[in-house]
């Protein structure tokens, strides 16, 4: 009989750790970047512009990192990454008040972002290569619940500590919680896959599909899609609420009504992946998305815009986690780090772009017509992902599981092929 989805073990230490690390890596970042803009106008009386772009350039490190770092990590190993990157990601905050100038002070939150992204693509790495193929989606939707808290513990930290003027006291937060990032780390043990001899010589040749996963790039571009429309919700919130003169418990509490949501959804979708496919959580939370942004965008009191961030929970968090997982899954068991930075890229980029290409008409247009906006893009990602993927039956539950059969079969064979080598090599 095969073998039932339950049966497959998903919790383990190095998968416990790994989501701990995970977690705290984000905690970090979502306090900076809240903590460098207030510390950089504090400190340098440095332009809202200014503070801004140094927050800002932590994402574009991040950004430069995870394209090599997906490339490479199985050529470099997957622990001795995991490790160069928690340990730089340690370093670099020790230097944060030492910067003297405001340039030097960028020049770290760059520097930061590349130990951010090399941590955070190493870490999702090695949890896909811990999780079994047919729990991948419900192993990822716990993996990622990390972020979803970070988002929410992040910010709030960050928001106390800059009011109460507790700049040093923020990086000595930080700098604890590296130094567990670090040492954690230290206990994880990261399965490494086997690098054939020609797999070697092809690490000198550069092409864009040995960067990028060609089979993720699709699951991915919804995720971009998804990364644009909270991105207008996470840039201009703060602005809208003022501007629709919404400012009580709608405003202060939007965030922790979309962790909320975000939090129960992301395990739940991710059993109803692994048991029914990618189809069943990706289409509803793409229409929750649009449900969002259109109840966002015609909000006037607390309540619809409490509504809208509910479903904007359920809707992202289920996009991000399930894309994620789904993206994993379409690379074959030797791009699963390509696979993961593809992912990232996509994600991040659509969480770069989109403030800047929507919010360059709100000036003409308004708020409102922004997040309706977002809302159609979400809409126009549902019609994507079936032309790309969905008509293709690309994430049925049958071709999921043949999926990875056929990719098992084909790590044994290469595993077998290695020993082989080995044997044959030893013997002469």
């Amino acid at each position: 009989m095969p073998e039932t989805i339950n049966s497959e073990p998903l919790w383990s230490k190095d998968y416990f750790f790994d989501i701990s690390v995970n977690f705290l890596v984000y905690c970090v970042h979502f306090l900076l970047m809240l903590w460098s803009t207030a510390y950089a106008i504090h400190t340098w009386n440095a332009s809202i512009g200014m503070a801004g772009l140094a927050s800002g350039l932590f994402i574009v490190g991040a950004l430069f990192a995870r394209i090599p770092a997906g490339r490479f990590i199985d050529f470099v190993g997957r622990r001795r990454m995991f490790l160069g990157g928690t340990a730089m990601f340690f370093l670099l905050v020790l230097c944060y008040e030492f910067a003297p100038t405001l340039q030097l002070f960028m020049l770290v939150r760059f520097l930061h972002g590349l130990s951010f992204g090399t941590t955070s693509t190493a870490a999702s790495t090695v949890a896909a290569a811990l999780i079994p193929l047919k729990r991948m989606g419900t192993g990822i939707g716990y993996f990622t619940l990390g972020v979803t808290i970070a988002s929410a513990v992040g910010p709030f930290l960050a928001m106390n500590l800059t009011r109460s003027g507790a700049f040093h006291l923020g990086i000595e937060i930080c700098t604890a919680a590296t130094l567990v990032i670090f040492l954690l780390s230290l206990s994880i043990h990261a399965p490494e896959r086997i690098i054939l001899p020609e797999e070697k010589k092809d690490l000198y040749h550069f092409s864009f599909d040995r960067f990028f996963s060609l089979k993720a790039l699709g699951i991915s571009t919804i995720a971009f899609m998804g990364g644009v429309c909270y991105s207008t919700v996470l840039s201009f919130l703060g602005a809208y609420t003022n501007a629709i003169g919404v400012t009580g418990i709608g405003a202060t509490c939007f965030f922790l009504c979309f962790a909320a949501t975000s939090f129960i959804s992301r395990p739940l979708t991710g059993f109803l992946l692994d048991k029914y496919g990618g189809n069943i959580v990706i289409y509803p939370s793409l229409l929750c998305m649009t449900a969002a942004m259109g109840i966002i965008a015609q909000a006037s009191s607390d309540i619809p815009l409490l509504i809208g961030a509910l479903f904007l929970g359920f809707g992202y968090g289920t996009v991000t986690a399930s894309c994620h997982a789904l993206a994993v899954h379409c690379a074959p068991m030797h791009q699963v780090g390509v696979a993961t930075s593809t992912y990232f890229v996509l994600l991040d980029l659509g969480i770069g772009v989109g403030p800047y290409t929507l919010g360059s008409f709100v000036p003409s247009m308004g708020f409102s017509f922004v997040y309706l906006a977002a809302g159609t893009i979400s809409l126009g990602g549902i019609a994507l992902y079936y032309y790309l993927l969905g008509r293709r039956h690309r994430f049925t539950r049958h071709q999921m599981d043949r999926d990875s059969e056929a990719k098992t079969i084909v790590a044994r064979r290469r595993r077998r092929f290695y020993e082989q080598r080995l044997s044959t090599a030893s013997g002469h």
